[in-house]
């Protein structure tokens, strides 16, 4: 029985996705894939994107401040806690650049 459902529900999955994307297809030559970077203007304000900027860099100088005091804590379990937090910030600066990266840049 448990089977079943699983096949039933990945055919359901699969119907869905394959409904979704045929409104997708357009024909060949439609559209035009000729725009370079150059031509793009970034997506949001400028305010916006220098908060992002900003954020990201502070993520990153609390990251390497975290890693660091996990080096000097004591308590092993202090340590690990730290260290991911550490790894934590890092993560989220990698995010807000990559937002730069895609809203921003023009």
């Amino acid at each position: 029985m448990r089977a079943q459902v699983m096949v039933v529900m990945t055919v359901a999955a699969l119907f869905t996705l394959t409904a979704r994307a045929d409104w997708q297809w357009v024909e060949m030559g439609a559209v035009n894939n000729n725009d370079t970077q150059d031509e793009r203007s970034a997506v949001w304000a400028e305010e916006d994107c220098e908060l992002i900027s900003e954020a990201a860099g502070a993520y990153l100088y609390h990251s390497g401040e975290v890693v660091k005091k996990s080096r000097e804590a004591g308590n092993e379990d202090k340590k690990a806690a730290l260290f991911k937090a550490g790894v934590a910030l890092s993560q989220l600066s990698v995010n807000h650049a990559d937002v730069y990266q895609v809203f921003c840049k023009p």
